[in-house]
């Protein structure tokens, strides 16, 4: 049994039994554990390399001739105990590494106006108080007005999830928003993304048109650079 449970330390075969031979003999030279241990020399010499170079046994010369014996088991139950501390103090770097490759990145296409309407229901689906939620202004100017009615029986539903409402429009969309003075709006001169909206850990993307088509997006690693991308334009503004 006492093998057993230092294989399953790490101890090789021949480790475990050396070491368990000295254990019972005491200091001793290298031909008793011949005798003793019924291994082949070459393989105790090996292991005996091993085992010092563990630090797991030592060895004194008396004459000419090195007397082995192994060192108190409470300074080898240290050591594993030391390598335990180690390990646990990188566990959260090696689940954030685990977190980062098993993460579920998934899309989902809806399709038609009823599709579209589900999809950004789902978007807040999960969502809790003060959560935010980050739009780039839909844009489709011969659509613009229709599209806004439609977001601002969609804001009714957001005051319900009581969530802080964040976008980004172009100048010449200002009138679309003035009235809605639940969502909080930031205005640029130059180009940005649209028609994309951001719940904590989902995305979607619509397209409109004549079979409107959304994409929601479930990604971390996206999600990030397009809030950091957000939040970088909205400090400028």
């Amino acid at each position: 049994m006492e093998q057993e449970i230092l294989q399953s330390l790490g101890f090789t075969q021949a480790e475990a039994k050396i070491y368990i031979t000295l254990l019972k003999l005491g200091p001793v030279k290298v031909g008793q554990i011949i005798e003793k241990s019924g291994l082949q020399s070459s393989t105790i010499h090996n292991t005996l390399h091993s085992l010092i170079d563990k630090g797991i046994i030592k060895y004194i010369i008396k004459g000419k001739m090195k007397i082995y014996q192994t060192v108190d088991p409470n300074i080898i139950l240290k050591e594993y105990k030391e390598k335990e501390q180690r390990f646990e103090g990188i566990i959260p770097k090696l689940k954030s590494m685990q977190n980062l490759v098993n993460e579920k990145q998934q899309a989902e296409i809806y399709e038609d106006t009823k599709g579209v309407i589900a999809m950004l229901n789902e978007l807040i689906q999960d969502a809790k108080p003060n959560d935010i939620y980050y739009f780039f202004a839909m844009d489709v100017s011969e659509q613009n007005k229709e599209i806004q009615k439609f977001f601002e029986r969609y804001d009714i539903k957001r005051k319900e999830k009581k969530l802080v409402v964040k976008g980004l429009a172009r100048k010449e969309l200002k009138s679309l928003f003035e009235k809605r003075k639940y969502l909080h709006v930031k205005y640029t001169n130059f180009p940005i993304p649209s028609n994309i909206s951001i719940c904590n850990d989902k995305m979607v993307l619509v397209s409109w048109g004549e079979k409107p088509t959304g994409i929601l997006i479930r990604s971390r690693q996206i999600i990030k650079s397009q809030i950091e991308f957000f939040n970088e334009i909205w400090k400028n503004n």
